[in-house]
Order: structure tokens, then C-alpha cells, then sequence
């Protein structure tokens, strides 16, 4: 019970006590008893947030944007919505402290206290996440973020609904070191006040070296921490990270992630989401979906324009939130929209190779899986050759060359199966690699075919059980260059280090190449173990003049593969013998 104290002008003095045992929740009105949240308290056991009772507990949910942007988004109405239609028990409320946030507009605070009681009406819990990004080291605004803290822990530390997230994302030249030292201080003032409330903490590199948190956790308990992904970007390297962190006893909250790539742009990469997704729920390490916004980026739930207040139909969701949405409900449980069985997908394609057909199709909304099959004449009968893939390409191996063969692809969820897809068809013959257990992947990071830049992107998998040397690999990528003028390449980025990798073109005749750039590896870039992978290799290719290139009929480029998926058109060179693609 704490007694509060006023002294207007020195002369009144008057004492509060507080005789009930109850503190209302703010705003409420007499009598009122909020609804129970569905685990009780929380708390962390080991490497695992638990309820009340022990068991253990998988939170599910949405964060929103940035309140000073997109804080009309962020009230009881919508938050409702979310937890009766798309069963969400977690809502995280996304204070920037920069940017016109808290640091200068200390009113943003308001809307967090409305999502706050929003939640406590509706029994969610919330997370309030004191959102650093552009200020990188927390202990910029240590002052302010234990002053912060300390009013949200006495507003509502008597409640179980409430997280505390303590650092979004600290980057820059910050240490963990420097976090956990601002991390010891603020938890002990949240602690003065709330002695059980669950306590998130950030870690440096955006909430992404939680290895080196779980070699040197924080001293306090009911700690958890951070890690944030962005599907198009992030892929096994940090999955690794959480096993790691997991074995040596942190609890991981994944607070945000989005289905695009880092940016908050392109995709949505669907299978990749899918492929963390089920990585996460298999392990009930509970996770939030950025954003609940309607701002113009792939990674918003909300196309421009959605309501405000909920009753979100599929026609203002964008292509992320509705398959969001199904995720929440799958994983929880909840919502009162029941998935209806998923549309026919689009977009197969079929390209042949020696002895196999690698096929690509689209992702569709609501599916949880898809079959292929396959017929010898065309229209059918068709029989299943793969089942419960979640993946959109499969490859087709142990095939006659010089037979033609057709193809479907059917989508399942809960609710049944699709119709067919349209069919597909393609014809094997030598010339391409041997089936090996190297196997390229390619996406386009840019789908202007007619642009002064080509962006294709690689991703080279080990499926093996030995190590691979990536010193004695080439990949050849094979386009035209629509010109005269000398090629120029740039490794924008790789998961491995762009210093690790080099490119040098070639000519080459053919009818629909007569360049090729070639990309090989320093031994310093390692090696890719088994059932490893390289990850995301971005190359950016443009001529000396600038001028515009023509890839749609490019032999390798496919501006329909916005996400990653075999690709037999770009070819792998191990030691000098062709292990992977059909050459042109």
C-alpha cells in the first residue's frame, strides 16, 4: 500500500491512504473487476516464460508502429478485434523514445497508457517497449527510461498484464557490456516497485546478439531477452543464435519480426516466415508481428486507408496481415475467424533440368501446406509425388530425360484442400547438373526489368552430410547486356562477409545470354556445413554508361521469384565439375 502525500502552497496538508487492498486500474470506474488474463502472472522459468501455475506459456500478438506515426491504430476497439477475430493474448506497445517520441513529445506516453488499459479491460497482456533505434546506446536516456519506467510500474505493477521491455533495439558501437550495465539500473528501479513483473531486455546489433547475453546474463530474475528478425533478411544464422542462447538457460521473447526484409520493404517472404514461425512455436518461444499500421511497407498488417478501429476485412488487410492473422490463429488457438479452405495457387512454374523439374508457385494466404502432382499426359491423372510441403518450390528428381511431364500443385489448411492449380509442364534432358546435394536458390531484389540495375540475390544450400568449401565453388548467373558499354558488380551484401566474394564476367553465346557473371569465394568465406547454408548473397550488377538493361528475357532472371526458391537457371561449379543448374 503506498500513501501519497500533498502540500499545495505549503499550507494543506493531506493524507491519502489507500484502505482498500485493490488499486483500480486507471480510468476504471467503482466496482470494476478487470478480466483474468489467461496464464495469471507470468513468470520465467529456466529458458521458458510459465504462468501462473507453472505451465508453459507461448504469447502471440501484435506490436504496433511507432505511437507518434500510428497511435490512432492503438485503442480498445482495435485491440478487441484483434484478440476476438484473430486471437492475439499479447499487444506491445511501441514507444519511440526518438523521432518525435518520448525524449520530445513526452505526451506519446498518453497512448501507451490507453493500450495499457485497453488490455487490462480486455485481458491481454502488453508489453511497453521503450523503442531506442536512432539513439543505439540506452544509456542515452538511462535518466528518462527509469523515470519512465518507474510511473508505469506504479500505475500498473499491480496488474499481471504488464511486460516490460527495456531497450528495443540497441545497435551501433554499443556493447553488451553497456546494455547490461543500463539494464542492471533499470531493472532495479522497476523492481523497487514491481518485485515480479517480467523484464525484456535488447541486446547490441538490433536485439540480435542474444549469444552474447546468455554468456553474461543480467543479475536479476524474471528476465528474458529480445530477438528481433525480419524473414527476408535474417534466416538460420540467428535460429543457431537461439538454440545457443536456449542451452545455456535465457528465455527469448522474439518481441518483433516482420515478413519482409529488414527494411520493412519487400516480399513478403512468406516460406521464410513460415520456416521461423514453426521453428519458434515448436519451442513455445512466444512472438509479436510488426506493425499494426497501414503505412505503405510490405511488413504492415493494414493496407493504406484500413480502419481504424478493427473490423478489418480481407480487403484492408495487406498480403502480410491476413497470413499474420491465420499464423496468430493457428498458434493460439483463438479468434473467431475460422480459416476457410485456402484459394488454388498460382503462379506455378515448371523448368526442367537432367533428370529432374524444379517447380516455384505463389504463396497463398491461409495455407499451411501444399501437394505436388504429377501426370504423364496432359489434364491428368494426376498422383501425388510430395505432400505437406510448407515450402512453395520442390523439386522433382529421378525423372526420364526425353519425357514430358505435368504438373499440379493443390493448398490445404484445418478446413480441407484447394482446387488444382493450373497445370504446368516441362521436359528433362541431359546436358544440366547430376541431382547432387548442392542446390542454388535465387530471388530478384529488384522486379524492374527495365532499371539501369540488375539485383539478384543467391543463396547456395549444403544438403549433404559433410561440410562444404565454399573456396571451391562458382556460381554463374547469365543475362544479356543490352549494350556495348563494360559490366561493373558490387556484393552489396552477404551473410557471409561481401568481402569474402568476388565477381568477374564472361561472354558466352546463346540465345538468350551473352554475358555471364561469375561469383566465387576466398577461403576466408569458410565453409557451408551440413544441412547449412550460405545465406543471402546480394549482387548488383550496372554498366559503365548506366544505361538500362532489358532482363525480361534474361536466361536466369525471373521477376516473379521476389523469394527464395531453387533455381536450376543459375549454375554451380564445384571444383571445376557442374554439381547444380542447366546451363544455357
Amino acid at each position: 500500500m503506498r500513501i501519497h502525500t500533498i502540500r499545495p502552497s505549503g499550507r494543506l496538508l493531506l493524507t491519502l491512504v489507500l484502505v482498500l487492498g485493490l488499486l483500480l486500474p486507471v480510468g476504471s470506474p467503482k466496482g470494476y473487476a478487470a478480466p483474468a488474463v489467461p496464464f495469471g502472472q507470468l513468470k520465467v522459468q529456466g529458458n521458458q516464460l510459465a504462468g501462473q501455475s507453472g505451465q508453459a506459456v507461448q504469447l502471440v500478438g501484435m506490436s504496433s508502429h511507432g505511437l507518434q506515426w500510428y497511435g490512432d491504430f492503438v485503442n480498445k476497439s482495435s485491440l478487441q478485434w484483434m484478440r476476438d477475430n484473430w486471437g492475439i493474448n499479447v499487444f506491445r506497445a511501441a514507444m519511440y523514445t526518438a523521432e518525435d517520441g518520448y525524449i520530445t513529445n513526452p505526451s506519446v506516453k498518453d497512448k501507451v497508457k490507453e493500450a495499457v488499459q485497453a488490455s487490462i479491460d480486455l485481458g491481454l497482456y502488453v508489453i511497453i517497449d521503450w523503442h531506442i533505434l536512432y539513439d543505439g546506446n540506452p544509456n542515452t536516456y538511462k535518466t528518462q527510461a527509469k523515470a519512465f519506467f518507474q510511473e508505469m510500474a506504479t500505475l500498473y505493477g499491480n496488474t499481471p498484464n504488464v511486460i516490460y521491455e527495456i531497450a528495443n533495439e540497441p545497435n551501433g558501437n554499443v556493447s553488451w557490456a553497456e546494455v547490461k550495465s543500463y539494464a542492471e539500473e533499470v531493472i532495479t528501479a522497476i523492481r523497487a516497485i514491481d518485485p515480479d513483473g517480467v523484464v525484456i531486455v535488447g541486446s547490441p546489433t538490433w536485439s540480435q546478439d542474444i549469444h552474447l547475453a546468455a554468456d553474461n546474463p543480467v543479475s536479476h530474475s524474471n528476465v528474458m531477452y529480445a530477438l528481433h528478425f525480419y524473414a527476408g533478411t535474417h534466416g538460420q544464422f540467428l535460429r543457431d543464435r537461439i538454440t545457443y542462447a536456449m542451452n545455456k538457460g535465457a528465455a527469448i521473447f522474439v518481441t518483433e519480426w516482420g515478413t519482409s526484409d529488414a527494411s520493412g520493404n519487400g516480399g513478403p517472404y512468406l516460406p521464410q516466415s513460415k520456416e521461423w514461425i514453426d521453428f519458434l512455436n515448436a519451442r513455445k518461444i512466444s512472438w509479436v508481428n510488426w506493425s499494426l499500421a497501414d503505412k505503405a511497407e510490405s511488413s504492415a498488417a493494414l493496407l493504406p486507408g484500413a480502419s481504424t478501429t478493427g473490423g478489418w476485412t480481407d480487403a484492408q488487410l495487406s498480403e502480410s496481415g491476413k497470413w499474420v492473422r491465420d499464423q496468430i490463429r493457428q498458434a493460439t488457438g483463438g479468434g473467431s475467424g475460422n480459416p476457410a479452405a485456402p484459394a488454388a495457387p498460382t503462379g506455378l512454374s515448371a523448368t526442367a533440368g537432367n533428370a529432374q523439374v524444379s517447380l516455384t508457385w505463389n504463396a497463398v494466404s491461409g495455407a499451411t501446406s501444399y501437394t505436388v502432382k504429377r501426370a504423364t499426359t496432359s489434364g491428368g491423372p494426376y498422383s501425388n509425388v510430395a505432400t505437406g510441403l510448407t515450402a512453395t518450390n520442390y523439386t522433382n528428381t529421378g525423372l526420364t530425360n526425353g519425357t514430358t511431364y505435368y504438373y499440379v500443385v493443390s493448398a490445404s489448411n484445418s478446413a480441407g484442400n484447394s482446387a488444382n492449380s493450373a497445370q504446368a509442364s516441362a521436359t528433362p534432358a541431359s546436358g544440366g547438373a547430376s541431382t547432387g546435394n548442392l542446390v542454388v536458390q535465387y530471388k530478384v531484389g529488384d522486379t524492374s526489368a527495365t532499371d539501369n540495375q540488375m539485383k539478384p540475390s543467391f543463396n547456395i544450400k549444403n544438403n549433404g552430410t559433410t561440410s562444404v568449401n565454399l573456396s571451391g565453388l562458382k556460381l554463374r548467373y547469365y543475362f544479356t547486356k543490352d549494350g556495348t558499354a563494360d559490366m561493373n558488380a558490387s556484393i552489396d551484401w552477404a551473410q557471409i562477409g561481401a568481402s569474402n566474394i568476388s565477381a568477374a564476367f564472361a561472354s558466352l553465346t546463346g540465345s538468350n545470354t551473352d554475358t555471364y557473371v561469375e561469383i566465387s569465394f576466398s577461403a576466408a568465406a569458410g565453409s557451408i556445413p551440413a544441412g547449412g547454408q550460405t545465406g543471402d548473397i546480394q549482387l548488383r550488377m550496372y554498366k559503365d554508361d548506366w544505361s538500362n538493361f532489358n532482363e525480361a528475357n534474361d536466361y536466369s532472371y525471373d521477376g516473379a521469384k521476389t523469394a527464395f526458391a531453387d533455381w536450376n537457371r543459375v549454375t554451380l561449379h564445384q571444383n571445376g565439375t557442374l554439381v547444380w543448374g542447366t546451363t544455357p
